[in-house]
């Protein structure tokens, strides 16, 4: 018989069975809940054969909990099979910027005592799993109905994958489901066996939409960059840059004067946006070779004051310099970093402050001060939403900048968020240490310099997708670093690069290598039709079929 090359290594002979290890049924196990306020939490359990759960202890109302109280919930004698926080599911009081801040600041404040308390009391649980629900939601339709609110929990995403690399003795599951499901019942039921499932629990983070089943992948741009999205230089207006003393905004002010210069484009000026409009010594250098091409090409550019931190503030910029904005970057940020363990709450106000509540302030006054020529709006993120350790305030931070910049492309408005990884010629990494820039240089992803950032960063703008990442990776120690597969950690991290880094084939059919086996059976997601591929689907396939028929080597479709 044929034998799927997925599966060569466990069949003896080619007549042969293929031999699948016998497992006992699954035996109970006890849940906590910290419950949302619809009562989709419970709706979910409930949704469990008969059987699955025993204890089962459902927590409302728990964003005024003290951390004692938090404590003595996720800690008591025997610990928890599974910790299930729901809370994410929650909505603001409305679709003001305000709210949605306030909303966010109360669930992540709860969610950082959870995580720090199962931090600290690992015994406490084996399994931790989060819900979501529209977090990456690509459909106008829905953002059109649900509106701002869906971006509330997009923090967690982040957290939850920094929280994956620091707590060793905790698996964790991500769910992501549609704001309103079409049939919740089903989909209640497909979110509660991602919770039950026995062996590869947390080897994925999953969305169940009315699509079905999908799990998160990193893919190379090369096929979305189809789509050919051209960024033009308009000829007057405004540029504001936050952050605008600080290296990467620099960065972005050079490579912005040259590509004006490219295009002929000289009628615009740049705002370089900051508190202090200090330039440190080391990124004068940079400023001044920006005051000079400037000069020459009689574009103005200045630094000017501004502080972010409240939105009567921000209005007071927008609202000045309506309706004449054509491109804001929001490049500001400051790292407040430490172990979650230690991490206190304080630092992660400091980092959401710098962050994530500043991009809302400027979407809040874009929306009530109109500049229809705004042709881009880019936040800078980070590669840290999809874990990096001791980073877990900065994970959350960025990933509310990626889902708001879903949002607004749902809603038809411009917006890129761009999860950059190591710049290795400027801002921190310049002035590193020797030896740890060393360590970092010998890692998956080591520093970039600054022409491969900006030529990752022209790549992902031609894909015209609403998040992408620019980062550089080496293949040769990535592929030993995912060669393991013996914890969850692995197995994830092995399914998430497994598009870009090529797999080994799984050791044995057990069942926490299914997913291995699975996924290696199945080919590349490359290879899927267009209609399978969520992001491509949404963002590139119809402009990538235009650019085709337009450009492409079948001279009838001209």
């Amino acid at each position: 018989m044929d034998v799927p090359k997925a599966f060569e290594n466990f069949v003896k002979n080619k007549d042969g069975p293929v031999e699948i290890p016998n497992y006992p049924t699954p035996s109970k196990t006890s849940i906590l809940v910290f419950c949302d306020a619809k009562g989709i939490a419970k709706e979910i359990i409930d949704a469990a054969p008969e059987g699955r759960f025993g204890t089962k202890k459902f927590v409302h109302d728990a964003y005024d909990m003290s951390p004692d109280d938090i404590k003595a919930l996720i800690t008591p004698k025997g610990g928890w099979g599974i910790i299930l926080f729901a809370c994410g599911l929650d909505e603001p009081e409305s679709n003001a910027v305000a709210h949605v801040i306030d909303q966010n600041t109360r669930l992540l404040h709860l969610f950082f005592h959870v995580n720090q308390t199962i931090q600290r009391n690992e015994k406490s649980t084996k399994k931790f799993a989060v819900v979501t629900r529209g977090i990456f939601e690509e459909d106008p339709k829905v953002h059109k109905q649900v509106g701002l609110r869906i971006t509330t929990a997009s923090s967690l995403f982040g957290m939850c994958n920094t929280a994956r690399e620091e707590m060793e003795e905790v698996d964790i599951q991500y769910v992501d489901m549609d704001w309103h499901p079409k049939n919740p019942e089903e989909v209640y039921a497909q979110v509660c066996s991602e919770l039950l499932r026995e062996s590869c629990f947390g080897h994925n983070s999953v969305r169940i939409t009315r699509k079905g089943r999908f799990v998160m992948r990193q893919l190379s741009s090369k096929p979305y960059e189809a789509a050919q999205q051209e960024f033009p230089i308009p000829s007057s207006g405004t540029i504001a840059i936050t952050g605008g003393n600080g290296a990467l905004a620099l960065v972005m002010g050079e490579w912005l004067l040259a590509k004006a210069e490219e295009q002929g484009a000289k009628g615009f000026e740049m705002k370089f946006l900051s508190r202090s409009v200090k330039i440190s010594d080391a990124n004068m250098p940079a400023w001044k070779r920006i005051e000079a091409k400037a000069e020459k090409m009689g574009i103005m550019v200045e630094q000017s004051k501004l502080d972010l931190s409240t939105q009567e503030a921000t209005d007071e910029f927008i609202k000045a310099h309506s309706p004449n904005l054509i491109g804001i970057i929001h490049s500001a940020g400051v790292l407040q970093d430490g172990m979650l363990q230690g991490l206190s709450w304080e630092k992660c106000e400091t980092v959401f402050d710098s962050k994530h509540r500043p991009a809302l302030f400027l979407h809040g006054a874009l929306e009530r001060f109109p500049n229809p020529n705004l042709r881009f709006f880019w936040m800078f993120s980070s590669v840290a939403v999809y874990g990096s350790m001791g980073q877990w305030n900065y994970s959350g931070s960025n990933a509310f900048l990626d889902g708001l910049a879903r949002y607004r492309r749902g809603r038809g408005k411009v917006a890129t968020a761009i999860q950059w990884g190591a710049w290795g010629e400027v801002g921190m990494a310049a002035n590193m240490d020797p030896a740890m820039r060393r360590r970092v240089e010998m890692g998956p992803f080591p520093y970039f310099k600054n022409i491969e950032g900006l030529a990752g960063l022209e790549a992902g703008l031609k894909t015209g997708v609403p998040v992408f990442s620019v980062f550089r990776m080496s293949a040769e120690v990535c592929f030993s670093w995912l060669a393991a597969m013996d914890t969850v950690d692995q197995c994830y991290k092995r399914n998430f690069w497994g598009e870009v880094i090529p797999s080994n084939t799984a050791p044995t059919l057990d069942r926490n290598h299914y997913n291995t086996i699975w996924r290696l059976s199945l080919g590349s997601y490359q290879d899927f039709p267009p209609e399978k591929k969520l992001i491509y689907a949404a963002y590139v396939q119809k402009k990538a079929e235009e650019h085709e028929k337009q450009w492409g080597d079948d001279f009838r479709q001209w």
